[in-house]
Order: structure tokens, then C-alpha cells, then sequence
């Protein structure tokens, strides 16, 4: 656990303790900085990396559980007239829809969550504590985003959590990281269509 939480500490050091902001159309940390640190990390700790994923019924529930989260995180910014910060990143559907799902599956699910399942078993405790982190990392939006954002900071952390635990359930369930990668651009594609529909 102490090497978990030490992969956790030197990951936010630098993600957030470095200028990523200043890069053009960044709102959150560099993705460069992220593949390598998955790669790296998978590398040193030999991760499996299982890109097979069997469709199942369970596939289906974990899929109505995402758009669910979605409909409902979507519906209640709406509702709430919550001020959102996804215009301001320019090629959004790049970021949204590519490398959001992808690199912070790889971070989150791939990473921190294998290497804690390898110090404590594919526990449900697992993606649990990885989705507090993956909702913790959220944060990182109020040291870079303007004041009028900071209720929808706080809302993000919270479905993003719950997120985070269905991707980490679809990980322990279906051993591909490409099931939450999945999971989490088909959430992230559910803003993205509400944004061009202008629901939100």
C-alpha cells in the first residue's frame, strides 16, 4: 500500500505541481505526461494489459449504468443552470471524446487500480478508493478555471466519482482496460451531444 500511495503522491506532484495549464486548449494536466507515467508504471510493475473484452449481459447493465450517470449528471447542470467550462477548450471533441477516455483510463483503471489489485486482491475496496482519487483529480480545475466555474467543479467531483466506480467495477468484471475506456467515452460523448445540442 505504501508503493500505491506513492505512485498517487508523485503523480498529482507533478500533474499538478507542474504549469500544464499554460499549454493551449489544456484545462486539466498534460496528457503526454499521463501515457508515459501509465506506461512507465505498467512497465515497472509488469501490469497485464488485456484488450480483449467479451461482450456479456453484464456488458449491457454496466453500459445502462453509464448513460444513466449521464442523463442524470446532464440533467441536473441544466436543471441547477449550472455554468460549464467545455467551450473554452478548443478541438473539445479531441479532448472529450479521445483523449480524456483513453489516457485517464490508462492513469486511473490501468494503473493505480492494477497495482493496488495486485497489493490487495480484485477487492471492490479497489475501485472504490481509485474513484476518490479519480474524483480528487477533478480539483485540479479551481487552480486554472475562472471563479463562475467553481459549482460545476464541485458537481464534477461528484459524478465523476460514481463514474469512476462503474469503470473500476467494469475493470474487475471484465479484466480489459478497454471496457472503462469504453464506459468513459460514451459518458464523455453524452456531454459532448448535449453540448452541441445546447442543453447545457
Amino acid at each position: 500500500m505504501i508503493g500505491f500511495f506513492a505512485l498517487v503522491i508523485i503523480y498529482f506532484g507533478f500533474s499538478w505541481g507542474l504549469p500544464w495549464h499554460k499549454l493551449p486548449s489544456t484545462i486539466s494536466f498534460s496528457y503526454i505526461f499521463d501515457l508515459l507515467f501509465a506506461l512507465g508504471v505498467s512497465f515497472f510493475y509488469r501490469l497485464p494489459w488485456k484488450f480483449k473484452w467479451n461482450i456479456t449481459r453484464q456488458t449491457w447493465k454496466a453500459v445502462a449504468e453509464v448513460v444513466a450517470l449521464a442523463v442524470a449528471a446532464i440533467a441536473s447542470i441544466w436543471y441547477m443552470d449550472i455554468e460549464t467550462p467545455f467551450r473554452l477548450v478548443n478541438g473539445l471533441e479531441w479532448h472529450l471524446l479521445l483523449f480524456a477516455p483513453i489516457l485517464e483510463e490508462l492513469v486511473f483503471r490501468q494503473t493505480f487500480q492494477r497495482v493496488l489489485i495486485a497489493q490487495v486482491g480484485g477487492k471492490y475496496v479497489t475501485s472504490m478508493l481509485v474513484a476518490s482519487i479519480f474524483a480528487f483529480s477533478h480539483l485540479v480545475g479551481l487552480t486554472v478555471l475562472p471563479v463562475e466555474y467553481v459549482p460545476f467543479i464541485g458537481f464534477q467531483v461528484f459524478y465523476t466519482f460514481v463514474l469512476g466506480i462503474i469503470c473500476g467495477q467494469a475493470l474487475l468484471r471484465f479484466h480489459s482496460v478497454i471496457a472503462p475506456i469504453f464506459l468513459h467515452f460514451l459518458f464523455n460523448l453524452s456531454f459532448y451531444i448535449a453540448l452541441q445540442l445546447e442543453v447545457i
